[in-house]
C-alpha cells in the first residue's frame, strides 16, 4: 500500500494535507501448457466473444435428478419428527402441564415414534428433582430416527449419482 499526495489539477501544486490511499494488487497468470503439456489454446478471431462458462473441464447445469423431491419430502418429515420429539424432551424437563392440549398433542404424536425405543436401557427416565424427568427413550429415539434418515438419505443419492454426460 502506498500513499500519494494529490496535486491541485490546476496548479499542479500539492493539495493541503490531503492524502489518498492507493492499494496495488499483482495478478499473476501461469501459462495454461506448464500444467498441461498436450494442452493447445483454441484461436479466437481478434475481438471474439468467449463463453468461459463451456467447454472441456467445465460442469454444465443439471436439472434436479428424479429422487430429489422424494429426498426433500423426507428430509421434511424427518424434521418435523426431530423438532417435535425434541419439543418432548424441552417439555418433559421443564414439567410441562400434561393437561394442556398442546403438550398433549405433542406427547401423543411422537409416543408411537418413542415406544419402539423403550426398554433399550435398562431405565428410560431420569428424574433429576422437582418433577423434572429426562426421557432417555426420547432421547435415544431422536438419535436412532436421525441415523435412519441418514441411511435413507443415502440410499436415495445411489439414484442421482453421476447423471451428468461428459
Amino acid at each position: 500500500m502506498t500513499h500519494e499526495r494529490q496535486t491541485d489539477p490546476v496548479t499542479g501544486e500539492p493539495a493541503a494535507d490531503e492524502t489518498r490511499v492507493v492499494e496495488r494488487e499483482t495478478y499473476v497468470e501461469r501459462p495454461v501448457a506448464a500444467a498441461n503439456p498436450g494442452y493447445v489454446p483454441p484461436s479466437q478471431p481478434a475481438g471474439g466473444q468467449v463463453n468461459v462458462s463451456s467447454g472441456p473441464g467445465y460442469a454444465t447445469p443439471v436439472a434436479p435428478g428424479p429422487l430429489y423431491y422424494a429426498r426433500r419430502v423426507i428430509s421434511l418429515l424427518f424434521g418435523i419428527l426431530a423438532v417435535l420429539i425434541g419439543l418432548r424432551i424441552l417439555l418433559l424437563l421443564l414439567v410441562a402441564n400434561q393437561t394442556n392440549d398442546i403438550v398433549n398433542f405433542v406427547f401423543n404424536v411422537t409416543e408411537p415414534f418413542v415406544a419402539p425405543f423403550r426398554g433399550i436401557f435398562n431405565f428410560d427416565t431420569v428424574s433429576p428433582g422437582g418433577g423434572s424427568v429426562l426421557d432417555v427413550a426420547a432421547v435415544v429415539a431422536l438419535v436412532g430416527w436421525l441415523l435412519i434418515y441418514v441411511l435413507l438419505m443415502a440410499i436415495l443419492r445411489l439414484g442421482d449419482r453421476d447423471r451428468a454426460v461428459a
